[in-house]
């Protein structure tokens, strides 16, 4: 997913995982990641091959239209090895379980309630606004 940004440049977003209830396809709701990427032109499959996931959150299709964003292309995450991030399904304590993406997995340690972040749904322009602090602001 192409992202443009304020000075001409361009971010990407990728879309890591649709959520799936059941063997019913939620066609609103996806995990995006913002991907370690940025360039003069927009992204391409074989650019964004092996980069790092920044951050990643939950997030409405409508997501892309408001950032401004296209999807350009298709890249498999098992292509370049590419794996969601673990994240704490809710807020550190007895019950706190490890997520990946949508996929919950065992009790989440005290080290890891004290290191990773709580899975999170972002609005509409929080993947934009990160790209901006990070490739934009950072720049200045």
């Amino acid at each position: 997913m192409s992202i443009p940004l304020s000075d001409g440049s361009y971010a990407c977003g990728r879309i890591l995982q649709l959520k799936v209830e059941g063997e019913k396809r939620d066609s609103r709701m996806f995990i995006a990641g913002l991907m370690d990427w940025h360039g003069n032109e927009p992204p391409c499959s074989e650019a964004i091959s092996g980069t790092k996931i920044l951050a990643h959150g939950q997030v409405h299709v409508k997501t892309v239209k408001e950032c401004g964003a296209e999807i350009v292309g298709y890249l498999d995450l098992g292509e370049d090895n590419t794996q969601i991030p673990l994240s704490l399904d809710q807020s550190p304590g007895r019950n706190c379980r490890l997520r990946r993406g949508y996929d919950l997995l065992d009790p989440a340690s005290d080290s890891e309630q004290s290191t990773l972040h709580v899975f999170s749904t972002w609005g509409f322009k929080v993947m934009k606004n990160l790209a901006e602090k990070h490739y934009v602001e950072q720049s200045v």
